[in-house]
This record gives C-alpha cells, structure tokens and sequence, in this order.
C-alpha cells in the first residue's frame, strides 16, 4: 500500500477552526454580565431602577452578540444568550416592582400625607410613636 507524503503529513494549524479567525466576542460576555448584574439588583427590589436599565442593555448586547455568533464573527452564542435572557427577566421584574409600588404610593397617598400632618404637629415621642401606630394600622387595612 503506497500512500503520498501529503497524506501523512499532519493537518496544518492554519486548517483549525479557528484559522486567522479574530472573533469578536465583547458583546455576548457584556451582556452576560450586564444580564446577572440586572438580575441581582431586580432581586434586591430597592435597586428595581438599576435593573430596569441594565435589562435593557444587556437585552441589547445579547441580541448584537447573538447576531455576531450567527455571522460566524464570534463563537459565544450561548452566552450572548444567556445575558439576553437574564437581562428580559431583569426588565420584567423591575417593570413589575415600578408597577406595585407606584400602585402602592398611589393607593396611600392620603394615608401618607395624614401621617405627614400628624409627625409634624406631634411634639412628645410618644404622640410620634401614636402616628405611626396609625398609620402602619392604615396599611395594613
């Protein structure tokens, strides 16, 4: 059996996957860690207006890093992915924390501004302790 030296020989680097190939891969990254940032701060429901504009930037560079990937510029789809999707859920619950809470003030805002009247005119601790039974019991209702 007689075989050739090309057959032998072995395949040359420039054969590879990634053959001169400079992938650019900063937006799939950025939206990954753009996305678990969004997420953490949706969850620490005080930084909701954080997340809701970090939601939609990595909603944004999840959605550039998917179309690079599927160009064959870069090859982390899965993380331009991931950032996209955590970055969506981040964007819902901060739309959803703006809502209760705007909601929320909205339904109280006579509670809130007679509990205003009522610290204001309270001169003794124990009247302010009194104003805020009041109104943690107008809450509660």
């Amino acid at each position: 059996m007689s075989s050739t030296a090309e057959e032998q020989s072995p395949p040359s680097p420039a054969s590879g996957p990634v053959a001169g190939i400079s992938y650019r891969n900063g937006m799939g990254t950025t939206a990954l860690v753009v996305g678990v940032v969004a997420l953490v701060l949706a969850v620490l429901l005080i930084f909701f207006p954080i997340a809701f504009i970090l939601g939609i930037l990595a909603v944004i560079f999840g959605f550039v890093g998917i179309r690079r990937a599927d160009r064959g510029q870069a090859n982390n789809r899965g993380h331009a992915l991931a950032g996209l999707v955590c970055g969506a859920v981040a964007f819902v619950l901060a739309v959803s924390i703006a809502i209760r809470l705007g909601t929320f003030i909205n339904d109280h805002t006579g509670d809130f501004r007679d509990f205003w009247t009522c610290i204001t005119s309270a001169p003794t601790e124990s009247e302010q302790q009194a104003c805020g039974e009041s109104l943690a019991r107008r809450l509660d209702a």
